[in-house]
């Protein structure tokens, strides 16, 4: 049987093609955000090595990733459009893949395509496909997990020799945990899928049906899960949070009445953005909760013979993530039981639930069994359209919220600003809590993260055309804030007169910390300075005529009293000021 053919092939082929122009028009407008930086100016400034490419971040041990990083950095950097391109393509492979699996467990019947439809357009898997580093966290885990079932459908079905059926969905597997360890969740999936598959057997005796028929299957999964945790916990040591029952138990309520279950039926289609998570609103969850129920009842008294296995399957791969979740990130409270990162992989787990339950069972459930074939496509189109038209509302709640378009204007700004004034220095500071939280240190310095730009930006370098970025990425010139002067000169009409002799020039009391220095001079001809305290040197360059300079004193060991100044002797060079201070924020 083809996929493809018929009608309902042609219904599925609309269903992806809709699919594909909505996400590319929707990824066409969304840009990098927060992870996206830090790990690409990461990236930028490392070599393709190995011990890069295992490195721990914050616990996470993702090669495959990695690599993806390094080439964007090295090869296209900070290009959306390739971005776009790579994440849009994991997606539909998914979805094709997501429908050759449901016409293998349910042949040609209508609900297929139903289900394809929730596949390909739950807003659930919004965030994590127009936020780059979740995106490569759900869609290369969902394809693998989609690929290993569909072997092992064929498999089972008798369309695949048994010695390469093992072996490629090893390697689906582990291409799986190079790119996200999320993909232990693997061989569960096949496990469950094995189970329900498991017709030769009833009740309980399915579950050693499914062990015996796939044994060598599953010992090498076994083998490939153990080496790869034994290599993970060589490799990290991070430690899961902590946090009180209390917690948990919010945590564990906005993940699944408030987070999954509203978002499996297009939700949520109302409620309050709060941070990076949106709070449904009360009627939304009601009304969510009584879908799942009725559904889980329908299927219960209407299903296949799997269908108890099928809803089983659902309820532990919910456990399952809800585990990872709450080891982890508990501690930081309810809402991040409402982050769609942590949940968006149950889509793909619920659409291979409800298939799981249905297959076997009476047409529609036995419901429509008499009616004609018109009234049933009437039923089919209406309950797509129902979805879509949900999932179009909880797209557009939630797409002003996910396209980060705040970091591309930030980006833009400051590289059109550049171009009209290449000469620019800029002083070096934490990037905007907009673009990337400071919770990861000196890798959310602007210098790290604009790093693999192609105009090669220079930061806190000697220069008298010294620019701070602002919050929306303008270049402003310099103020300073908390001025600490040095002492006056000694030398009538020159301050500090600088020539092959070094001269100190001290604070009237000392400074420390990471500061600006503004040195204002005149000479009547271009000498090289060079300014120098403990632990700290740099040059620059006098010209001719009253000038001033800008310089970055970095945080030294200890409290600077003075600055010390020697010329090369070309021309003499009169200092007549030198202030230290913060920029002030503009």
């Amino acid at each position: 049987m083809s996929a493809w053919r018929g009608r309902q092939g042609t219904a599925a082929i609309a269903v992806l093609l809709s699919m594909v122009v909505s996400r590319a028009v929707l990824l066409a407008g969304s840009w990098f955000n927060q992870d996206d930086f830090y790990l690409s100016g990461r990236a930028a400034s490392a070599d393709l090595s190995a011990e890069f490419l295992v490195r721990d971040t914050a616990g996470h041990v993702n090669p495959l990733q990695q690599l993806a990083y390094w080439l964007l950095a090295h090869l296209a950097p900070y290009s959306w459009a390739s971005v776009a391109t790579f994440v849009l393509l994991l997606q539909t492979a998914a979805t094709v893949v997501m429908w050759l699996i449901l016409t293998r467990l349910l042949g040609e019947r209508w609900s297929r395509v139903v289900l394809l439809a929730v596949f390909a357009w739950a807003p659930l898997t919004l965030a994590t496909t127009l936020w780059w580093s979740a995106a490569m966290g759900l869609w290369p885990h969902v394809l693998c997990s989609l690929l290993a079932v569909w072997l092992l459908v064929r498999w089972r079905q008798g369309d695949a020799r048994a010695v390469w059926a093992v072996l490629a969905i090893l390697l689906t597997t582990a291409v799986g945990l190079l790119w996200h360890e999320r993909a232990v969740l693997i061989p569960p999936v096949l496990y469950g899928v094995a189970v329900a598959l498991a017709d030769e057997a009833t009740g309980w005796r399915r579950l050693r049906a499914a062990l015996t028929r796939f044994r060598w299957l599953w010992a090498g999964q076994v083998l490939l899960l153990g080496g790869f945790l034994v290599a993970h916990g060589m490799l990290t040591d991070v430690e899961g949070g902590e946090s009180t029952w209390k917690q948990r138990l919010e945590v564990t309520w906005s993940f699944l009445g408030r987070n999954i279950v509203p978002g499996l039926f297009g939700g949520p289609w109302t409620g309050e953005l709060d941070g990076g998570a949106v709070r449904p609103a009360v009627w939304v969850v009601v009304v969510s909760l009584v879908l799942a129920l009725a559904g889980a009842v329908l299927l219960l008294v209407r299903g296949g013979p799997a269908r108890r296995w099928g809803l089983a399957f659902l309820v532990a791969y919910v456990a399952a993530d809800l585990a990872l979740l709450l080891s982890g990130r508990a501690g930081f409270g309810s809402i991040i039981g409402l982050d769609p990162r942590y949940s968006s992989d149950t889509v793909h787990a619920a659409v291979l639930c409800v298939a799981l339950c249905l297959r076997g069972s009476r047409p529609w459930l036995g419901l429509l069994e008499t009616a004609s074939a018109r009234v049933r496509g009437g039923v089919v189109a209406t309950t797509v359209l129902l979805y879509g038209a949900a999932s179009a509302a909880g797209t557009a709640l939630l797409v002003p919220h996910f396209q980060n378009t705040e970091d591309k204007a930030f980006v833009t700004t400051l590289r059109s600003q550049f171009a009209a004034d290449p000469t620019a220095v800029l002083f070096d500071r934490l990037a905007p809590t907009d673009v990337v939280l400071p919770l990861v240190g000196a890798d959310s310095q602007l210098s790290r993260i604009l790093a693999p730009l192609p105009e090669h930006l220079r930061f806190d370098e000697a220069s008298a055309h010294l620019r701070v970025v602002a919050d929306d990425g303008s270049l402003r010139p310099v103020e300073l804030a908390g001025i600490i002067p040095a002492e006056d000169g000694p030398d009538d009409g020159c301050g500090y007169e600088v020539g092959r002799a070094s001269r100190r020039a001290p604070f009237v009391v000392p400074v420390d910390g990471r500061l600006l220095v503004r040195v204002s001079y005149f000479t009547s001809d271009e000498t090289t300075l060079s300014v120098t305290t403990d632990g700290w040197s740099t040059d620059f360059l006098a010209s001719r005529g009253p000038n001033r300079m800008w310089l970055v004193l970095p945080d030294l060991a200890g409290e600077v009293d003075a600055l010390t100044f020697r010329g090369d002797g070309r021309s003499t060079v009169c200092i007549t000021d030198i202030d230290a201070g913060l920029p002030e924020q503009p």
